[in-house]
């Protein structure tokens, strides 16, 4: 199978995974949140925000250093270094990992008691603690299948956990029948945790099956632990600067809330309304493409290995060139739908009309978001991943100092602004960057311009057809309509070229071929 082919294949399987993966947490957060309630789910979003920094201390960039090392390690045919690699790659996420399970259980009784105001949280938030080894070790193992390309293995773990944590917290919440907040939360820790040993468990399997094609006799690269910690180190210290931000933002959203005037149920309500409802729904169609913008991750470090030159080297530019219009005309695309199309995904949710009124309110900011993830996937393959989370911190900073200040004056309203505002400004940061480090040449007119104007007309097309909204079948005609009406006008202002398909049929029909001659001509 060849480069290219070989990165489409993996994308689609990828995509399929994360489109199964998304579907089913979709699902899983909507029936959490009418199982136990709109404020019980505030609640469990406010524990998830604990536990999220947790998880950052236990991973603490122990997937991105695999990733780069493994990759880095078969780009200069060095085979021996894989399995050295992994070595130190699990025991660093060991030792980490452990140590953010003893803070999480020794910090949950006042982070419950004083920070959360909430003693129901504590024991499920002990809880937790012990799942932190298994998530970090499983986590170098997804990093090393990422960047050795078997991601068949690796998606496989993924829906098994997503199936299995389902699995057991349906039997774990059907046990619980007095409605008690802590019983619930303890049931869905329970339930977490066992999942992330089962995660493991099939993780470990598969890796040590994996590794035995790789000669641990050819040589490797002198000084990895060195290498690693370098990669590692300052990717956990800013990630944990970062999440420490952003957990601190969300534990003050619902107390800034209530200085607006809303009471405690209501602030601690909107809260795990945005976070469980209208942000996963925002995110979900993501899944079509954020896969094969983690794939870039590996190509692109392997290009840089190979050839340490980014400016002019054409395999970098045209990787980046083909994944960016991809985000950049899907993710419009998705934002035009957002308008006619947000109230039955809000009825979906379990949302009412305000919950619709948010998602088409943040509708626009879909561009931002998903190309936002794209340009972060081409800074860590160039080795610029120091920026990037340079800008996560700005962001997380201002979006602290928006919530203090901001949030007491403009309620729900301005915690809307802030995360538009926040998404806006990481993208920003991100976008300018990359420019600067690979020259990239971004034409306004054709990767904005057109795509918006079109996406527009084709909803308002669109919009005037009597199907919309009358019934699910109508409903998928209505979105299958605008989708098609997009295309053609992309087509015909020339977004997508005839070229776009020769490229494409070029890759599944050609076997003999290198990675820049599929992509077209110099630009």
């Amino acid at each position: 199978m060849t480069r290219v082919k070989r990165f489409f294949v993996n994308g689609m399987i990828l995509t399929a995974t994360s489109l199964i993966m998304s579907g089913i947490g979709v699902w899983y957060s909507v029936y959490i949140s009418n199982r136990i309630g709109s404020e019980a789910m505030g609640v469990y979003q406010l524990i998830m925000s604990v536990y999220s920094f947790a998880v950052t201390l236990a991973a603490s960039g122990i997937s991105f250093a695999a990733t780069r090392l493994v990759a880095e390690e078969l780009g200069q045919g060095r085979e021996g270094g894989v399995r050295k690699s992994m070595r130190r790659c699990v025991v660093y996420a060991l030792c980490f990992s452990m140590a953010a399970g003893v803070l999480l259980f020794a910090v949950s009784e006042p982070i419950g008691q004083f920070v959360l105001k909430n003693p129901d949280t504590v024991l499920p938030m002990k809880t937790m603690a012990f799942g932190l080894p298994f998530l970090a070790v499983s986590a170098s193992f997804g990093g090393y299948f990422t960047a050795v390309r078997r991601v068949v293995k690796n998606a496989g773990v993924q829906i098994l956990e997503q199936v299995v944590r389902i699995g057991i917290t349906l039997a774990a919440l059907s046990l619980v029948h007095d409605g008690n907040l802590m019983h619930i939360c303890l049931a869905i820790a329970v339930s977490g945790v066992l999942t992330e040993i089962m995660s493991f468990v099939s993780s470990l399997v598969l890796y040590l099956n994996d590794r035995k094609r790789y000669d641990v006799t050819k040589p490797s690269t002198d000084q990895l632990t060195k290498k690693m910690l370098s990669i590692a180190v300052p990717i956990a210290l800013s990630s944990y600067l970062r999440s420490g931000l952003l957990t601190l933002k969300n534990l003050l959203v619902p107390l800034r809330l209530q200085k607006a005037g809303l009471t405690q149920s209501a602030a601690v309500t909107f809260f795990g309304m945005m976070h469980g409802v209208v942000l996963p729904i925002l995110l979900f169609p993501s899944a079509f493409i954020s896969s094969f913008s983690g794939l870039m991750i590996p190509e692109l470090s392997e290009y840089r290995a190979r050839d340490h030159r980014v400016v002019g080297n054409r395999s970098i530019y045209y990787l980046i060139s083909r994944m960016l219009q991809l985000n950049l005309l899907f993710s419009i695309g998705v934002a035009g739908v957002g308008f006619p199309f947000s109230q039955p995904p809000a009825a979906a949710g379990g949302g009412d009309a305000q919950t619709a009124v948010y998602l088409r309110v943040m509708a626009p900011i879909i561009p931002v978001m998903y190309v936002d993830n794209c340009v972060d996937c081409v800074l860590k393959g160039l080795n610029e991943q120091l920026s990037s989370m340079k800008y996560n911190i700005i962001d997380a900073a201002v979006s602290v100092l928006l919530v203090l200040f901001l949030l007491p004056h403009t309620g729900t309203a301005g915690y809307v602004a802030v995360i538009c505002f926040s998404e806006i400004l990481n993208f920003a940061l991100s976008l300018h960057r990359m420019v600067t480090v690979t020259k990239f040449r971004i034409h306004p007119v054709n990767a904005f311009v057109k795509p918006i104007a079109a996406t527009v007309i084709a909803g308002e097309i669109c919009r005037r057809l009597p199907l919309i909204e009358k019934n699910t079948m109508s409903l998928v005609l209505s979105i299958g309509c605008q989708a098609a009406v997009y295309v053609l006008i992309l087509m015909l202002v020339k977004c997508i070229r005839r070229e776009d398909g020769a490229w494409l049929k070029k890759i599944f029909i050609n076997s003999d071929h290198k990675f820049v001659e599929s992509c077209g001509k110099k630009e």
